[in-house]
């Protein structure tokens, strides 16, 4: 039984270096659920690394965290030619015949399908690599070797407590931001947004640790709950939100190319006002998720 905050995080950093591992053969198949639970995996191992960064010795889990991050950004590069191409399949189902003429959709799957292609073999490229190979030895290593600091022989409930408060004063931090008066355009917003969503993902992950922690019981506990219920919420509604970012993205790009030819601009930019409309009605969610937000100020 874990009795110290070391042996919590410790236990928790090897289950999610299991699921690393675990998916590794379906990610080499190319299956998509097997890219995203790897990269949940990495992301969670990458995330907790950062919370509880004050139960490790100075430094001694950084270069791992940056390494996760590389691999992260590889299933990433697999993953959202996907997440895209399934939205704005959707999308082109809702309209009307006469606007789109198959061409858009073939134009989109071809544009996601050789973006697909290529991170999938980005990811091989990866996963056959001595970099991914040092990572699972350096994540073997700082599971067995790592040195802890004096922080993790405390008990877990108050440790992770007070990782807890860490991360939602920086997702707090992160929702101010949006007010800065200094940040003045759409694109600027885009990318705050995904900054909230990101401190909302690390709350959320350290919360469901802390509330797994024995003695996580009365008042505090159920606060803790509600934080994790809460920050995955916001996680969602802004994921949603980010994938209308990177489809308008792709949208903005064909409808230029299809200007000096005369071909399908138009449906490209009906496709690209809808997911407009739904990153507002993404980020109104958000705005009434955080009102009811535990903590809020």
């Amino acid at each position: 039984m874990a009795t110290t905050a070391g042996d919590v995080l410790l236990s928790y950093l090897e289950q999610q270096l299991s699921e690393l591992r675990r998916h590794a053969p379906g990610v080499r198949e190319g299956e998509t659920e097997s890219v995203h639970q790897m990269r949940v995996a990495a992301r969670r191992l990458r995330s907790l690394l950062a919370s509880s960064r004050k139960l490790f010795s100075t430094g001694e889990a950084e270069d791992v965290r940056s390494e996760l991050r590389w691999l992260s950004v590889a299933l990433g590069a697999a993953r959202d030619p996907r997440v895209v191409q399934g939205r704005l399949r959707e999308l082109l189902a809702a309209e009307p015949r006469e606007f789109t003429n198959l061409v858009p959709a073939q134009l989109i799957d071809a544009e996601l399908d050789a973006e697909a292609a290529a991170g999938h073999q980005g990811v091989l490229a990866a996963l056959d690599s001595e970099r991914y190979a040092r990572l699972v030895t350096s994540l073997e290593s700082l599971l067995t070797t790592g040195k802890l600091s004096q922080r993790a022989s405390r008990p877990p409930r108050k440790a992770f407590k007070k990782a807890v408060s860490r991360d939602t004063a920086r997702l707090l931090r992160a929702v101010a931001d949006l007010t800065d008066p200094s940040h003045g355009n759409a694109l600027d917003r885009d990318a705050r947004l995904h900054e909230v969503r990101k401190a909302a993902k690390r709350l959320r992950y350290c919360a469901e640790l802390a509330a797994t922690v024995r003695g996580s019981r009365g008042s505090a506990g159920k606060r803790i709950r509600k934080t994790a219920k809460a920050a995955r919420r916001i996680q969602t509604t802004l994921g949603l939100h980010h994938d209308t970012v990177m489809s308008r993205t792709l949208l903005a790009e064909l409808g230029r190319r299809a200007r000096p030819t005369g071909g399908s601009g138009f449906s490209f930019g009906r496709l690209h006002a809808r997911e407009e409309g739904l990153a507002a009605g993404a980020e109104a969610d958000f705005v009434r998720i955080w009102r009811k937000f535990p903590g809020h100020p």
